[in-house]
């Protein structure tokens, strides 16, 4: 006999047998069992959690020869043809095949008749979504008032495409994810049943990839077994699925939180020899993330949360060392990397700079709470200090310097968000925003330091990047934009709106002349001559 793949094999025969979905299979088995039947159902949920097998159990309750009955037998006649899709009073019909207006008339035709042998003749139609307008349309009246012995059940992976006039005409049944727990449960069961010896940990791995479909699950376990035989360990999984260690992402994750950046370089060094796909793991750490959120919100939520107990602990003390603004921003950077690396030459790399920035975006001072502690009078306490003095950035010319304590301290009077600067001229606005961005906000000055050019005329600050800075552009575009205009308005004592572009390949942006530079006039002036520059070849 030929091979069956354990997802043909093990699908549940009986209501009993279907994994995750109570809710849904003891409603329709009471519908039953008090003769409460609706005409046409509508199932709808992700791929693998049970749609179309429920239908086949619900067609095989209605006809089996034993009687309506909220178990079927699954041995008469009529149990056996639609367990094997081959019965002629169940038809299953693929809506992605036969999506046109005449495959919907041949089933009006059709339901006009009765059935063959069976009590009812029942229409099962997969990925409904994927009709015309058209044949809904022609489908509207038949599955409002269908004969006796007709029922339909409709199954769907996109609710939301269903017309309201069709999902009103159906009695409604939402399939869920599968529960962790249970998916892994029912995999050590069939492991059991197979004579596969697979350790824990690599079954919770399959069951974690799953994301809450069985069909999923079941399908990367045969992957696994043709790959490692009867024996299976978790380095087989991840080696076969790319599926990473919860406890790497963790770890690595955890450099993040505490701003490792050595520790954060070798555990990607170590993925990278792994020669895990970019993507996976991009996807991998936007899914933790999420998780971090969850458990930051809700706490540990099995409904929510398709990890093994084991890592619990780990996972509530890692989200305590993150805001919810920092794992907000953790989450828009990573998308964003996710969808930069497909055009990126080393994904990699791309990824790796990325992590860098997450460590810089955990620094960021939270805007809500600035803000209340400008109201509450305590400005001046947003100023870092060090006695030992900081590294000032000079400007073009100046020799690297440390500051000393008692300048430093001087500078933080004049600068602080507390108190506003005096701006006397509006060519000065730049240079106050970026001297007062050096001292309290790093990650955003280097941003801004990346722009072609700044410039500030009657309350409009505008900033252009360049086209290799699209990332610093969308950053400040999007999250940062209202941060700067914020900190401008406080600095000038006026409101400021900020305006950003980004420049296309063939633009160019003018820069001002060094004459211009207010170091370059001041030498001029006190050394008179003129501005010579000299090309070398």
């Amino acid at each position: 006999m030929a091979y069956q793949v354990l997802a043909r094999k093990w699908r549940p025969k009986r209501f009993s047998e279907v994994v995750g979905q109570e809710p849904v299979t003891l409603t329709l088995q009471n519908a039953i069992r008090h003769d409460r039947l609706a005409h046409a159902f509508l199932f709808s949920g992700v791929r693998g959690v049970g749609k179309t097998t429920t239908a086949r159990i619900l067609a095989t309750a209605l006809n089996c020869h034993q009687g309506l009955s909220p178990e079927p037998c699954g041995e008469c006649d009529s149990c056996q043809e639609i367990g094997s899709s081959s019965s002629v009073d169940v038809l299953e019909i693929d809506a992605a095949s036969n999506t046109g207006i005449d495959n919907i008339r041949e089933i009006r035709e059709s339901v006009r008749y009765g059935a063959a042998r069976d009590r009812f003749k029942v229409f099962i139609i997969d990925e409904v979504h994927m009709l015309s307008k058209g044949a809904f349309n022609a489908l509207l009246k038949t599955l409002e008032e269908p004969p006796s012995h007709v029922k339909f059940i409709l199954a769907t992976t996109e609710y939301h495409k269903i017309p309201d006039t069709i999902a009103s005409r159906c009695q409604d049944f939402e399939f869920k994810r599968i529960p962790f727990s249970a998916i892994s449960q029912h995999l050590q069961l069939i492991c059991q049943k197979e004579g596969i010896q697979a350790s824990e940990i690599a079954v919770q791995a399959i069951a974690s990839a799953a994301q809450g479909s069985m069909r999923d699950a079941l399908s990367s376990l045969d992957r696994v077994v043709a790959f490692s035989g009867d024996e299976i360990q978790a380095r087989d999984v991840q080696t076969l699925l790319g599926a990473l260690d919860d406890d790497l992402v963790l770890s690595l994750v955890k450099a993040i939180s505490e701003k490792d950046r050595v520790s954060l370089l070798g555990r990607l060094s170590s993925i990278t020899q792994a020669g895990v796909e970019p993507h996976s793991f991009v996807s991998r750490l936007i899914q933790h993330v999420r998780d971090l959120m969850v458990c930051k919100v809700v706490g540990w939520d099995e409904e929510l949360l398709h990890l093994p107990d084991r890592i619990k602990d780990d996972l509530s003390d890692q989200a305590g060392g993150f805001t919810r603004l920092d794992l907000i921003r953790l989450y828009q950077l990573l998308v964003r990397t996710d969808e930069e690396m497909k055009m990126h030459a080393n994904p990699f790399l791309h990824l790796e700079m990325a992590l860098l920035t997450l460590i810089e975006l955990t620094t960021l001072p939270d805007l809500e709470e600035t803000i209340s502690q400008l109201n509450s009078g305590r400005g001046n306490e947003l100023t870092k200090t060090s006695h030992q003095g900081a590294i000032k950035m000079p400007s073009k010319g100046e020799p690297l310097r440390r500051e000393t304590a008692d300048e430093e301290k001087g500078k933080e009077h004049r600068i602080s968000i507390g108190e506003k600067p005096s701006v006397t001229s509006e060519s000065e606005v730049v240079k106050t925003l970026m001297d007062h961005l050096q001292e309290t906000n790093m990650a955003l000055h280097s941003s801004l330091d990346r722009a072609q050019q700044m410039t500030y005329e009657k309350g409009s600050l505008k900033i252009v990047f360049g086209p290799d800075s699209g990332f610093h552009y969308r950053m400040i575009d999007g999250d940062m934009k209202e941060e700067i205009e914020g900190i401008c308005s406080r600095l000038i004592s006026s409101n400021v709106r900020v305006q950003v572009e980004l420049t296309d390949l063939g633009d160019r942006v003018e820069t001002p002349s060094p004459t211009e530079e207010p170091a370059v006039q001041d030498f001029l002036r006190a050394f008179p001559g003129k501005y010579v520059v000299e090309v070398k070849n």
